[in-house]
């Protein structure tokens, strides 16, 4: 068995955590429970990066993710603390996990009853055989610790599983073998968006995610996900970890970190949470860190969204917590997000209402609708400020015409968050919120490096480097950064 690292080796260190996000905090917790000095530095005025919400009129609004899964990785920070989650966070199981609807009238709930169906439970037995193949080995280790990982013989008979979801095939392939029915085949694919890519070009290994879905079950944190960072940023100020927002890095290099002030902070230990291209391109000081840049940025990037955030009179039964409406022609729009690098004229709609496991979310008898549509991680050929009012008109026509009827004269609060606002918020190059898309071998499994090749006590957080992107894949990176700077230390 190899020999863990023990976890005094960072006892006094000094650590620069750059960005708050959620990977930040959980760096940063990490660290000081590591026994280092932690100092975090977040250039919005709070912590939480995508993990943020709006208030206005009476509604409350999620405005990161909105589904919480893999509880036990949540779980497993707290306890590491030596904290109980169940004293910081409230979790509520969704049932049904999302409702999908189509417009010629077909729609399904994501529950017990439908993985039941043979079609899907065979789907289950196939992820979970990949999920056991892999968690261990990809999800919770750094690709420089795959092999020793991989070549586990208790694994062997989970490689049966693998044909079915090859990384060779795609994601779209999996769901037509899979599925018959073309409405649960758009249904399969649409989990490649998870990490903003297209199902054509995923490959078919990203089925495992309904299985974590299903197995682990759906989750909203009560008040809000807001509450998360808020949680963490608690910890953080109880475990000793000083925290500074409104300071913004101007350059990282091997002795510390400058902000825009002009102060320089030196460091041990630097960890960037935020988009891994856009620390290269602006931020890390080095003769080859322009070169490291143009690499990084060659494969394709993963789409953006574009929210809609609304106040509606009434409460429509027929939604739930969590609704998916599929567009007529999933091919086409990936085509005119990727291709054509412009937004889908008939995008497939999330609506997220939080008020219906929340009531306080939005005043009685109303609800808080929030709606995300992909979008292309594009913030040069498109003004997102000239065009986010008719795009976000165009969305809820889409649902007044085909879904929702009435919608548009329900409405009594309105206002938009395009890929433009994502980049100034959080830095992400193009307003991509996932960095690389999953498209292909490489792109998937070799995302870039958590230990920079550059300055080697540099370290990336957040969903642009491995594991990727998502709550839980967050705090998986956090996990392993502080796990390699302890191992080199």
């Amino acid at each position: 068995m190899e020999q863990v690292p023990p976890m005094n080796r960072l006892f006094g260190k000094s650590a620069i955590v750059v960005g708050g996000g959620i990977g930040g905090l959980a760096t940063a917790l990490r660290l000081r429970k590591a026994g280092a000095r932690v100092t975090l530095l977040e250039k919005n005025p709070s912590v939480g990066g995508k993990v943020a919400e709006r208030r206005a009129n009476g509604f409350r609004w999620d405005l990161g993710p909105s589904l919480l899964t893999m509880p036990p990785i949540l779980d497993r920070l707290f306890t590491e603390l030596g904290e109980r989650r169940e004293d910081h966070l409230t979790l509520q199981p969704l049932t049904p996990t999302c409702r999908y609807r189509w417009a010629d009238g077909y729609q399904f709930d994501e529950n017990e009853f439908f993985w039941s169906r043979p079609d899907s439970a065979r789907l289950l037995r196939h992820a979970q055989g990949l999920y056991h193949l892999s968690s261990s080995a990809f999800l919770e280790s750094d690709p420089s610790e795959l092999w020793k990982k991989v070549f586990n013989p208790a694994l062997l008979p989970l490689l049966r599983f693998l044909p079915a979801m090859s990384p060779f095939r795609s994601l779209a392939s999996a769901s037509r073998h899979f599925y018959s029915d073309p409405h649960l085949q758009q249904f399969l694919q649409r989990f490649a968006t998870y990490n903003g890519s297209d199902p054509e070009l995923t490959p078919a290994t990203f089925a495992v995610i309904p299985y974590v879905q299903a197995h682990f079950g759906g989750w909203y944190i009560k008040g809000g996900i807001r509450r998360l960072a808020e949680a963490l940023l608690k910890l953080a100020e109880k475990h000793g970890v000083e925290i500074h927002t409104a300071a913004e890095a101007l350059s990282i290099d091997s002795s510390g970190v400058t902000l825009t002030s002009g102060q320089h902070i030196p460091a041990d230990l630097i960890f960037h949470n935020g988009d891994v291209l856009g620390a290269y391109q602006k931020l890390i000081h080095h003769p080859r860190a322009a070169e490291c840049a143009q690499k990084i940025a060659k494969p394709e990037r993963a789409i953006s969204g574009f929210v809609v955030l609304l106040g509606v009179k009434g409460r429509d039964p027929a939604l739930a917590h969590h609704n998916i409406f599929f567009s007529d022609n999933y091919p086409l729009e990936f085509q005119q997000m990727f291709r054509e690098h412009r937004p889908a004229e008939n995008p497939t709609i999330y609506l997220c209402l939080s008020s219906r496991s929340d009531p306080a979310s939005a005043p009685a008898d109303h609800d808080n609708y929030f709606l995300l549509v992909n979008a292309p991680p594009n913030t040069t050929s498109i003004d997102w400020a000239k065009e986010s009012p008719q795009y976000a008109d165009q969305i809820i026509r889409i649902l007044d015409q085909k879904f929702l009827p009435g919608l548009k004269g329900r409405i009594v609060h309105q206002e938009t968050i395009s890929p433009a606002d994502f980049e100034s918020r959080d830095g992400v190059v193009g307003g991509s919120l996932y960095g690389w898309a999953s498209h292909g071998m490489k792109s998937s499994f070799l995302r870039p490096p958590i230990r920079s090749p550059l300055l080697k006590n540099l370290y990336f957080v957040g969903g642009t480097t491995h594991p990727g992107g998502g709550l839980p894949l967050v705090l998986l990176s956090a996990e392993i950064a502080v796990r390699l700077a302890n191992r080199s230390a």
